[in-house]
């Protein structure tokens, strides 16, 4: 798929052909591409693109953050370009509060091409073991976990929701892994790139109702443009010597956008978590009942508007088992026959919904997904 033109849920291709896009830049594009919100930051080009000093909106971005997404944590962010650099950042910084270094991640979990968070991945060439051997592997969404967090690691990170098993009944493991984390004396962070801003104005965070020390968000908050934010509780972000520069760090365009999207969230003007909600669960309902009735190893799992068709009809708690149960090449093999058909799934297989996926294109995603099972 090389793409040419994108508008509101549909890319059309470099030969003209027009199919629904379900990653919106990786579901960065919560509201649609090329919408009118993106004509506004368009006109910060003229005012100029990179400062390398202060920009005016990076203040009003730190207040909407104060004000209405996290008053107990500090008034000044951290800001950057991608969600790696934003999760570099956070981890850094955890290990400079805490004056430790080892690190927890989770099974499943994505955090960005950073060295260590790479272990299980097959292009993981070029890390030296030293680095590896600073992380410890955690078994997601399992208790088993808890007797591996203890009190000489700096932090666990960890995604509320992870794109490799998005799930909605996870609430109760991640206020067990926030009780366990203040026992032993270990940071919590919530790596909400994905989940920031999309399950909820206040991301996983706020539909769980648990609280992280660090946080770091990205994809919705830059509408479009690339951004990466680190928060967390004061007397974390005032920890002397961590360095976090970058020349593109906080540029113009960036921090504009961030503030018309928190603008936007604020005052409900362009994104409703009730009709995205409402999207994802007719999506999940309509295809599990079907699946389920033509006797079809596949199921749709998911938060909100993120989700997943998995290849089995088990049930699975992390991306372990879902690796233990599905066919090797499901994922790819249904995803080139719905491009065939008029779909497009990028290749982390997640079906990110937007404003701009309508009741009648989830209707005709729907339709098309039930001829690509039956021609499995």
């Amino acid at each position: 798929m090389i793409v040419k033109t994108a508008h509101k849920c549909y890319v059309t291709n470099d030969k003209g052909v027009k199919v629904i896009d379900t990653t919106m830049g990786s579901g960065a594009q919560i509201i649609g591409h090329n919408n009118q919100l993106l004509k506004r930051i368009g006109g910060q080009i003229e005012r100029g693109t990179i400062y390398s000093i202060l920009n005016c909106h990076t203040e009003h971005v730190n207040s909407y953050l104060k004000r209405y997404i996290n008053p107990e944590f500090d008034e000044k962010y951290i800001f950057c370009n991608s969600g790696t650099e934003a999760n570099m950042r956070a981890i850094r910084l955890a290990r400079a509060y805490t004056g430790k270094k080892v690190i927890g991640r989770f099974h499943g979990g994505w955090h960005g091409g950073l060295d260590g968070l790479l272990e299980e991945h097959p292009d993981n060439k070029g890390i030296p073991s030293e680095t590896d051997s600073l992380f410890k592997v955690l078994p997601y969404n399992d208790d088993k976990c808890f007797e591996q967090i203890t009190s000489d690691m700096a932090a666990v990170i960890v995604e509320p929701v992870q794109g490799s098993n998005p799930r909605s009944d996870i609430k109760s493991f991640l206020q067990k892994l926030r009780d366990h984390c203040t026992k032993t004396g270990v940071l919590l962070i919530f790596d909400e790139i994905m989940t920031g801003f999309r399950l909820s104005a206040k991301g996983g965070a706020g539909l769980f109702a648990v609280r992280p020390d660090i946080v770091t968000y990205g994809k919705v908050l830059g509408g479009g443009f690339p951004i990466g934010v680190v928060g967390g509780k004061t007397e974390i972000m005032k920890t002397k010597n961590v360095f976090y520069g970058g020349t593109f760090s906080a540029n113009p365009l960036s921090m504009y956008a961030a503030r018309v999207i928190l603008e936007t969230i604020v005052g409900t003007k362009e994104i409703n978590y009730d009709t995205l909600n409402s999207a994802g669960r007719v999506f999940r309902n309509e295809l599990n009942d079907f699946f389920m009735e033509k006797h079809l190893e596949m199921r749709v799992m998911g938060c909100g508007s993120l989700n997943r068709i998995i290849f089995t009809d088990k049930f699975i708690r992390n991306r372990k088992e879902r690796d233990e149960f599905e066919p090797r090449d499901a994922q790819t093999t249904f995803a080139k026959k719905l491009q065939e058909l008029g779909v497009f799934v990028n290749g982390n297989g997640l079906y990110h919904f937007s404003m701009a996926h309508t009741p009648e294109v989830i209707k005709d995603l729907i339709r098309l997904i039930k001829i690509a099972a039956k021609d499995l």
